[in-house]
């Protein structure tokens, strides 16, 4: 009877399911953006100290201010971006007003992401040079609003996935919305950094000084905003006073995030981009942002709830694990630095490379994404991530073999994709062919597995309402991103550690235009296939031990359904979770059951073969799964004193049904 699943699931509306993922692009766009503080730091921090100063006294104070910012600042802020999420979650938690429980954080999120840029890059550029401490006052503080407004807006992405929706098929179809607003948001701003910004009619660009020492066995880097050699007639003589010689061992890059212009044009787009995708956002969840579906009705949750929830709920802390380390290695393997010292310094074509290479990866995206939707909506989001934890570590060892063969002086172990010598034309060796199959699997079925972690979110916020009887979608969300961020508040650290400390010839992170040092192959060995393949084999590891299996959520579900039920008739939680533990003494009313593959021809069942694939995982993976009873075998009925008007119905329903069954047999 197909309305007996109406009572155990909660769906939405097909465009619902596809929009609510834009708020996650809509934070994804200024987490793009985030590239470039560093720059504007670098260029709007440190005042007029570069002219003041001379040659190697510049270079080290310039690499001091660089350094510890990124060593010690962005670290810093990135654990009081993860210490704000719980005190956050707690009041996402309390929170029940005329417009909903999380379309007002994600109003108040996105405001405040739009004040701290525009006051980090627009209003505090014009302080004077002479109160510089004021302007890392200002900056910091501009800052400290930029974390609380991500925070604000970032939550609801996995805590309001909880009213959305409950459906297995819906959750998983999160993943393929998510990539397009992912193309819509970190991609797009990327393209337009990266590719149409650098058009100097556009954007104006400033300088960038590699210096190698006489022995050219050291490289010293240092900024000079808005310089340009080739038309800025002040130039030697500014390089003169800081006892530097243009004419030896020096190399001159452009880039767009050297000049003002950059941010006078990207401040606005990025501000009005996620300012509408917060629109969509909110459309998509305004009609499910009501108590009838923010879970089983319970007591508020109390700071002392975060302890009992991390110590007893074992599912989240294994999914924060597995998740916070694929993040921290995707943060390092994916930044603008490794992709500099990849595509820049091994390759020596940065430009040519890494939009190509980066475009190409998002279409073995899509047939990762779709592969793997599918797979989670049937059989569980955990075998998702499992299966193409798996997928994206063999098709790893392949790019890993490919490095090691890499030498800098043999073209054939360099990618090349097309040639301007003679006109253009393409350019592709077999090295090229067979990074680009090995890594673009490698990076969809990695990118796939990752992005089902967040709809996992959801499911342990029902297994911990099961658990505690306990709604508390904020919290459970928000320790996911407190353990998120401290563990990927290690990125800088690591780059450091892994390019610059490794490397005696490297004093400082590469960037566009910086040439290859012997020991940056160890670096890029590490950064870009060590570190991710290091983080899977953790992921597997805690996929062993994570229980909520699809099976298992059905059971957690349809348990969750009866109590809410219960509990809205004037049964109390302690009562509706004494008499309903499993799914056997659920109301059949209650269980979702999938509908089974049907022949169109016959109409006969079609019965699923068990492929390798299928072996595999139960060999693996089910180990702490546990086996439930068949489901409504021992039913439980909610008492008549506790039902409401809609489960009467459902209840006179079901008798009907089986009135006419029984007359038709």
């Amino acid at each position: 009877m197909e309305n007996q699943n109406s009572a155990a699931v909660n769906r939405a509306k097909q465009w619902q399911i596809a929009l609510f993922p834009f708020n996650n692009a809509a934070t994804n766009v200024y987490f793009a953006f985030y590239t470039y503080f560093t720059y504007y730091a670098i260029m709007y921090l440190s005042g007029s100290t570069p002219v003041a100063l001379a040659g190697a006294t510049v270079t080290a104070a310039l690499t001091l201010v660089i350094s510890n910012f990124n060593m010690f600042f962005a670290p810093l802020m990135r654990v009081f971006d993860g210490i704000t999420d719980p005190i956050l979650g707690g009041m996402m938690d309390k929170t029940a007003t005329k417009i909903g429980k999380f379309r007002p954080y994600m109003i108040i999120g996105n405001i405040l992401l739009a004040l701290s840029v525009i006051l980090m890059m627009v209003v505090f550029r014009g302080i004077p040079d002479s109160l510089g401490w004021l302007r890392w006052v200002c900056y910091i503080v501009s800052y400290v609003i930029y974390v609380l407004g991500y925070t604000c807006q970032c939550a609801v992405t996995k805590a309001g996935q909880t009213c959305l929706t409950n459906d297995p098929k819906q959750r998983s179809q999160f993943v393929i919305w998510n990539m397009i607003g992912m193309i819509g948001s970190i991609v797009l701003v990327n393209l337009i950094t990266g590719g149409v910004l650098t058009n100097e009619a556009i954007c104006p660009k400033g300088l960038i000084v590699n210096e190698m020492t006489a022995d050219k066995g050291q490289l010293i880097s240092v900024i000079l905003a808005g310089l340009d050699p080739t038309k800025d007639a002040t130039l030697i003589a500014r390089l003169t006073a800081l006892n530097l010689d243009p004419t030896k061992y020096w190399a001159y890059n452009y880039g767009a995030a050297y000049g003002p212009q950059f941010y006078n044009i990207m401040v606005p787009f990025v501000v009005i981009v996620s300012g509408i995708y917060t629109v969509m956002a909110i459309a998509a969840i305004w009609e499910k942002d009501k108590p009838e579906f923010w879970g089983v009705p319970s007591e508020p949750a109390k700071m002392k709830d975060y302890m009992d929830i991390i110590k007893s709920n074992k599912e989240i802390r294994w999914l924060v694990l597995s998740s916070g380390m694929n993040k921290l290695s995707s943060t390092v393997a994916t930044s603008g630095t490794v992709a500099f010292l990849l595509y820049g310094c091994l390759m020596g074509d940065y430009n040519g490379l890494f939009v190509p290479f980066y475009a190409l990866c998002f279409v073995f995206m899509g047939i990762f994404f779709l592969w793997g939707s599918k797979t989670a909506g049937e059989k569980g989001q955990k075998r998702g991530v499992a299966q193409f934890t798996i997928f994206a570590f063999l098709f790893y060892i392949g790019v890993l073999v490919l490095l090691c063969l890499y030498q800098p002086d043999d073209p054939a172990t360099h990618l090349s994709l097309f040639s301007t010598e003679g006109g253009f034309h393409i350019t592709i060796n077999l090295y090229t062919v067979l990074f680009i199959v090995f890594y673009g699997c490698g990076y969809g079925a990695f990118n796939c597995c990752d992005n089902l972690t967040i709809p996992m979110v959801a499911d342990c916020t029902d297994y911990e309402t099961y658990r505690s009887g306990k709604y508390v979608p904020g919290i459970m969300g928000t320790i996911f991103s407190l353990m998120d961020k401290l563990i990927s508040s290690l990125q800088v650290v690591l780059l450091t550690l892994f390019i610059v400390t490794i490397n005696s010839r490297v004093n400082t992170l590469p960037v566009e235009g910086t040439p290859y040092v012997e020991g940056m192959k160890l670096s890029c060995i590490i950064c870009f296939c060590l570190l991710p393949m290091l983080a899977w084999i953790v992921t597997t590891f805690c996929m062993t031990r994570y229980s909520l299996s699809g099976k298992r959520l059905q059971e957690i579900q349809a348990v969750n359904a009866v109590r809410k039920a219960a509990v809205n008739g004037g049964m109390t939680m302690e009562q509706a979770m004494q008499t309903w533990q499993t799914i056997d003494q659920v109301p059949s009313m209650f269980v979702h059951r999938h509908n089974p593959k049907v022949n169109k021809k016959t109409g006969e069942i079609i019965e699923e073969k068990e492929t390798i694939l299928d072996k595999i995982y139960n060999k693996v993976f089910t180990k702490c799964e546990k086996t439930s009873a068949a489901p409504s075998s021992n039913v439980v009925d909610i008492p008549e004193e506790y039902r409401t008007e809609d489960v009467k119905a459902m209840y006179e329903a079901i008798k009907e049904y089986n009135e006419e069954k029984a007359v038709k047999a």
